[in-house]
């Protein structure tokens, strides 16, 4: 008997170890699993230093042998980076300011009664900023009359002045920039002026945006049609709050609409409501021919012309009804939600190995396709024993009702899981929205579409509005209108690209 305490108390000890490492194993899978279909802010820290490639791609529905783990070893050669502030950027302009040197008698050494030696120069860098100059410019020019009562000759103003508003086009373009792009309502802008010593009121503001949308009209109409021609259209509608002139202090629903080429620019339309009828509208007059991917809401599955529109549907939206099912609390939503993040799993492999369209589609065809078919089977069993109102029950009225759209996501060589093009170029708007809360007159919708599209095509392209809107403002009203795509954001920064390129080459 006391010969079988040692082996139960040993036995017990493997048992405890052994479930500590399961417990282990279980936490990295987690983060494995997380990193591959979490959300975005959420794949940090997931994976232990040294682990291999192989393991990101590592299918959870097959589980591995369960071995020791073993401590991770740091790479050879490998350095941290270093600890404290990261240098500044080098692109910023620098000037050099030499400090004074200390007083003659600080400079004698005490020990030897000799003048100390310069032994190095020590350099501190630090970001300063100049406060924004504001001030008025004076133009003068003669005017030239003639005894006969002639009419007057005088020169033109220059093009980067706006005479009647008395502004120069930078300030257009400050404040184009700061309500768009900061999202800064107007009424702050007027405040923050107001503090600097400017005087520009809210209605002024308004006024000078008014101008700049007549201006870049072109523009916009450019980018309009440089959508509608790429063949690859996401579209999304997001609502924004409207005063409702009619009911003085009261608000209404508008809409605005994102066009979004999938490798190229965005175009945003206002309208006073969600009908389909508006986005038909414009791909019937635009004859458009080519992919469509929209988040399956009602009737947009029949917008444009038969026969020329290929429609996709979204499967991120199809995702999210099923993760609203599962934090609900139900559990059978959680096998639906593995399988959709297959699906998207196996599209982030395509990209991550840069596969060609042709061996992408092939790729597809073979891992993706078995997926999808399963997930319909699986869906149209569960439908018949699944209330229809529950968040699961939804969830599968949804990805059934847009079978054929959702089946295109994966069948079509070019199309893509998602329409996420189309919500990240909708997203600043909506940041925006909730510091100017309303657009403040139905007029003022489509002014808003237009200088948004400037400003997000400007992000998108990774240049600063300010600077694209001064610049093009100047030159728009002589520049030929044959040529208006010239100055479009992307061939815009391509431009000034190449103009900087030449400049940096020494010249012999």
């Amino acid at each position: 008997m006391s010969s079988s305490a040692p082996s139960s108390d040993l036995l017990q000890s493997k048992v405890t170890a052994l479930e500590a490492e399961i417990a282990l194993l279980r936490k990295q899978v987690e983060d494995l699993r997380r990193q591959l279909w979490g959300r975005k802010s959420e794949r940090s820290s997931a994976v232990q230093a040294g682990a291999a490639q192989s393991e990101l791609f590592a299918d959870p529905s097959v589980a591995p042998a369960v071995e020791p783990v073993a401590a991770p070893k740091q790479a050879r050669g490998k350095t941290h980076a270093p600890m404290g502030p990261k240098p500044l950027d080098p692109s910023l302009p620098r000037e050099t300011v030499k400090l004074a040197d200390p007083e003659l008698k600080d400079l004698i050494c005490p020990v030897t009664k000799r003048p100390m030696q310069v032994g190095f120069v020590e350099t501190l860098e630090v970001l300063r900023r100049r406060p924004a100059v504001w001030y008025v410019q004076r133009l003068e020019r003669n005017v030239w009359v003639s005894a006969a009562k002639m009419a007057p000759v005088y020169s033109e103003w220059p093009c980067d002045v706006l005479p009647r508003s008395r502004v120069h086009v930078s300030v257009v373009a400050y404040i184009a920039a700061q309500h768009f792009c900061e999202h800064q309502p107007y009424y702050r802008l007027e405040k923050h002026l107001e503090r600097l010593g400017v005087n520009l009121p809210r209605a002024s503001q308004v006024s000078l945006m008014k101008q700049l949308d007549e201006r870049v009209k072109p523009l916009v109409d450019a980018l309009q049609a440089e959508v509608l021609a790429s063949g690859y259209v996401h579209m999304d509608a997001t609502p924004v709050d409207l005063c409702d002139p009619d009911r003085p202090g009261q608000t209404r629903e508008s809409t605005l609409w994102a066009y979004r080429a999938n490798q190229g620019a965005v175009w945003f339309q206002f309208q006073l409501s969600k009908s389909a009828t508006h986005p038909n509208k414009v791909l019937v007059d635009a004859k458009y021919q080519g992919l469509l991917q929209t988040d399956g809401a009602p009737g947009f599955d029949k917008l444009g012309i038969e026969g020329l529109v290929t429609h996709l549907g979204c499967w991120a939206h199809c995702r999210r009804y099923f993760f609203k099912a599962e934090q609900a609390g139900d559990k059978n939503a959680a096998s639906y939600m593995a399988l959709i993040n297959r699906l998207f799993r196996i599209d982030r492999l395509a990209s991550h190995f840069n596969l060609s369209e042709e061996h992408r589609s092939r790729f597809r065809l073979k891992h993706s396709h078995p997926l999808f078919k399963e997930l319909v089977a699986k869906a149209r069993e569960d439908t018949l024993k699944t209330p229809p109102k529950s968040g699961l029950g939804e969830a599968l009225h949804y990805m059934l009702a847009r079978c054929e759209s959702l089946e295109r996501c994966i069948t079509v060589p070019r199309a893509r899981l998602d329409n996420n093009p189309a919500e990240n170029a909708v997203r600043p708007l909506k940041l925006g929205a909730k510091n100017w809360l309303q657009i403040g007159h139905p007029d003022s919708g489509s002014r808003l579409a237009n200088l948004f599209t400037l400003v997000e095509n400007c992000r998108q392209e990774g240049i600063d509005p300010e600077a694209y809107l001064i610049d093009i403002i100047a030159r728009l009203l002589d520049h030929p209108m044959k040529r208006i795509g010239q100055m479009l954001p992307r061939q815009w920064k391509l431009a000034r690209s190449s103009v900087a390129s030449r400049a940096a080459v020494p010249q012999n």
